[in-house]
């Protein structure tokens, strides 16, 4: 070989590492770059205009089960402002009258309907007769050089950690906690799609308002690419009281009647409810 052709060969081969060094140096994501892409994949998903389940409830008290409120409910619910038709379910048969709230986190009603997006501000109890707050303008991302920063107005990431094939992230509230609950999220390493969740809510007791600080641990299972809330277990702070709540029978109609989320007009439709 010549003295040029080793020289070529010597330049190429350094040119080669050189490459495979910059491809392989790739800077691990920052806890908040992981929280934005959780948030745009959960958030790509296109949430269905209503959704019709049925969430089953047990609770129990000092070990002991509390069948006074353990029930199951059939739910209608429209999406854009989670105001939802209710009745009673026995023995797999709907009975009764209907009902109507408003489903949402940290209420007297259930937590749901199971295709929230647990990112909304809102997502939390307010007056069934209170629009939703629309949601904040995104901020902006802003690009120095080939570094994207992302910067989340709600949470501020405190831990970043894996286990098993997921992300694990403990979060802090940057504004309201009452309103930015979630605490932990776990997210496929390789989607980012949220797998559990574990947030802030309360137990309420009665009519009366008294509630006790309970936490709840949220389980999502993919159903045709789209994140749903599966199960949750909620405990107390004292361990006094645990609830189970179940999400079954979940299905998306592209259409339901307006009147279903008119409560004054369940009485014209008595006979007309929907099983």
């Amino acid at each position: 070989m010549t003295a040029a052709r080793a020289g070529a060969a010597i330049l190429v081969a350094l040119a080669c590492v050189a490459a495979g060094a910059l491809g392989n140096d790739e800077r691990p994501l920052t806890g908040e770059q992981i929280l934005g892409r959780a948030k745009s994949t959960f958030r790509a998903h296109e949430r269905p205009p209503y959704v019709v389940y049925t969430v089953v409830r047990r609770d129990m008290h000092d070990g002991e089960p509390d069948f006074e409120n353990s029930y199951t409910l059939k739910i209608w619910c429209r999406t854009a402002d989670r105001a939802a038709l209710m009745r009673r379910v026995w023995n797999g048969g709907v009975y009764g009258g209907a009902t109507f709230d408003t489903v949402a986190f940290d209420g007297y009603v259930d937590p749901g309907p199971p295709s929230a997006d647990i990112f909304e501000r809102a997502l939390y109890a307010r007056p069934a007769s209170q629009a939703p707050a629309p949601e904040p303008a995104a901020t902006a991302l802003k690009q120095i050089g080939s570094v994207i920063v992302t910067r989340d107005d709600d949470y501020r990431v405190t831990e970043v950690s894996r286990d098993g094939a997921a992300w694990h992230l403990r979060l802090a509230p940057k504004r309201d906690p009452t309103r930015n609950r979630i605490d932990e999220l776990w997210l496929d390493a390789t989607t980012y799609e949220v797998q559990r969740m574990r947030v802030r809510d309360h137990l309420y007791l009665g009519l009366g308002g008294q509630s006790l600080e309970d936490e709840f641990d949220v389980r999502f299972s993919a159903r045709e690419g789209l994140p749903l809330i599966t199960a949750i277990h909620g405990q107390t702070q004292n361990d006094e009281f645990e609830t189970d709540y179940v999400f079954r029978d979940i299905s998306f109609p592209s259409a339901l009647p307006d009147w279903y989320f008119e409560p004054r007009a369940y009485g014209a439709h008595r006979d007309a409810l929907p099983q």
